[in-house]
């Protein structure tokens, strides 16, 4: 719970930010909260709102969303190598529907984590995951009450600590590593290019050019280790 702390200060104005939103686009009170409760996929809360709004078919959204979060199929690949596979079906599902992006990062990068060397446990990982699932659901209804108060021109600045949240994890990884600054700037660079013509499916083609390229990296031996 400790090391769920940073993920819950990027959560808190990024969801009262989605509460705000969806009732500027006149969506009704349990329809805002269901898709950050049901969904809780950040960008495809937002663009689903929006097609809600905009009255678009129920498959078309379903299609985007499930094109948009293709990344997730990723980050478990990698995932799934450090949780305990003796963990049950139940157990497995719960860790699966809590694993976000900031979920993934900390859990990967946390010291206490790297010094036990050893598989994660199902009580860390929802110690983990629980608080900012919790958070995200209270911060949404806040916003839902808070829409009528907010003026709708200042919303975007509530985003911004998510940002920095996510330049927090990744920059600490990049100091010393070749390999990490060739995936993160490849990776920023065709998502930056390849937005105009790609929309939602740029983050999963931005995230195979940087694994591609990071495969590309050589890594050479320092001091009996792997380094970049």
């Amino acid at each position: 719970m400790l090391d769920s702390v940073p993920i819950v200060m990027g959560y808190v104005p990024a969801c009262i930010t989605f509460g705000l939103v969806g009732k500027s686009l006149s969506l009704g009170n349990w329809e805002v909260f269901l898709l950050s409760a049901l969904v809780y996929a950040g960008a495809s809360q937002f663009i689903g709102a929006k097609l809600l709004a905009a009255g678009t078919l129920a498959p078309i959204i379903l299609l985007l969303t499930l094109i948009i979060n293709l990344r997730y199929g990723f980050i478990s690949t990698s995932f799934s190598q450090r949780i305990n596979r003796q963990s049950g079906l139940w157990s497995k599902a719960m860790v699966g529907f809590g694993l976000t992006e900031e979920v993934y990062a900390i859990s990967m990068i946390s010291r206490r984590n790297g010094e036990r060397k050893e598989k994660l446990s199902t009580a860390y990982l929802l110690g983990l995951e629980l608080p900012p699932y919790a958070v995200t659901l209270l911060s949404t209804w806040t916003g839902i009450i808070l829409a009528q108060y907010i003026p709708e021109h200042i919303l975007p600045a509530l985003n911004t600590s998510l940002y920095a949240l996510l330049i927090a994890l990744i920059v600490p990884q990049l100091r010393g590593s070749k390999r990490s600054i060739v995936i993160c700037i490849s990776a920023a660079a065709s998502s930056w290019l390849l937005e105009p013509y790609l929309g939602a499916s740029t983050v999963l083609v931005s995230m195979m050019i940087g694994a591609w390229a990071g495969g590309r990296t050589s890594l050479k031996k320092t001091n009996g280790r792997e380094a970049a």
